[in-house]
């Protein structure tokens, strides 16, 4: 083996391990650790205490908000407008912003030091250096994209669940805070987008805002048309003196409803999107395996001779 090829397969491994630490870190799940604790009997404080002691997240993490310091946005709005989009992903952590912008500064530097390595080898420097830095630099907005897309689909589906949960408890005699806690935490494993939510609604009223300025905040927070309608809809029944199970229970059937319909709609644009490769791939391989005997056939038979 030559040392060129030496040093390339040393300077691949090395980043390949690098990129895969920091996918580690970013698509990480938590519902494993969660259910442990809790099968265990520890408290959440031990968890947090568990979580925030080193590792290579944290080296990632404070790494991440050294390379961010020279980029942050300077504006009030350039940075509400991240923070917003961190709130629509379910992500609240104050470094969250500063985790964000160095790890587009990580993905530039390991694509430029990768794409040099490439452009090396393959004698295309310029091309590699110019396609492997921009996905690096793109690598955490998508990132933060999926997050948001998955944070909504999971609030969508797990909010019913909730609601119906929310009918017993009130039907039980506790007020809407309480439900919601409670709500909250037996929801924590099951569906952990909507206890976050819940969560934060129920230490807002504890700090003393006015529940109808947390609800609001539910809604602006998420920015998902599900939780602004249980805002609205929670806060109407809370001004009319309506009975809120009721409310909840036909919010929660509407959800469903709405669920359905949205499936349904898939479904039908599943024959329009398949009409694309059935018409391109499939169609000329069944007139080929069909027609491909005959033409053969045809062409050593006396007509065409």
């Amino acid at each position: 083996m030559s040392q060129a090829s030496l040093i390339f397969i040393l300077a691949f491994a090395s980043i390949t391990a690098l990129v895969y630490y920091v996918f580690g870190f970013l698509f990480q799940g938590e519902s494993g650790e969660k259910l442990r604790s809790r099968l265990q009997g520890k408290t959440k404080a031990d968890v947090v205490k568990k979580e925030g002691g080193g590792g290579f997240g944290s080296v990632f993490k404070q790494l991440g908000e050294f390379a961010a310091r020279p980029f942050m946005p300077a504006t009030r709005e350039k940075q509400s407008t991240l923070q917003r989009e961190l709130a629509r992903a379910g992500v609240y952590s104050p470094s969250a912003m500063r985790t964000v912008q160095g790890s587009k500064v990580i993905g530039i530097a390991l694509g430029l030091i990768l794409g040099y390595v490439v452009g090396w080898w393959f004698n295309a420097m310029f091309m590699c250096l110019a396609i492997l830095g921009l996905t690096g630099y793109v690598v955490p907005i998508i990132w933060l994209r999926l997050k948001v897309k998955n944070n909504q689909k999971a609030l969508e589906y797990g909010l019913p669940d909730a609601l119906d949960l929310m009918v017993v408890c009130v039907e039980a005699g506790m007020t809407v805070d309480s439900s919601m806690q409670r709500v909250g935490e037996e929801l924590a494993l099951v569906h952990p987008a909507i206890s976050r939510e819940f969560g934060i609604s129920h230490m807002q009223t504890r700090v003393g805002m006015p529940r109808h300025e947390a609800l609001r905040n539910l809604g602006t927070r998420t920015t998902n048309a599900s939780m602004m309608s249980l805002a609205a809809m929670l806060n109407q029944a809370e001004r009319f003196g309506t009975s809120v199970a009721q409310a909840l229970r036909v919010h929660a059937e509407s959800l469903r409803i709405a669920r359905q319909h949205k499936a349904e709609e898939m479904a039908a644009k599943s024959v329009v999107k398949m009409s694309f490769p059935l018409v391109l791939f499939i169609f000329p391989a069944t007139f080929i395996v069909l027609l491909g005997p005959v033409m053969i056939q045809l062409m050593n038979s006396e007509l065409m001779k």
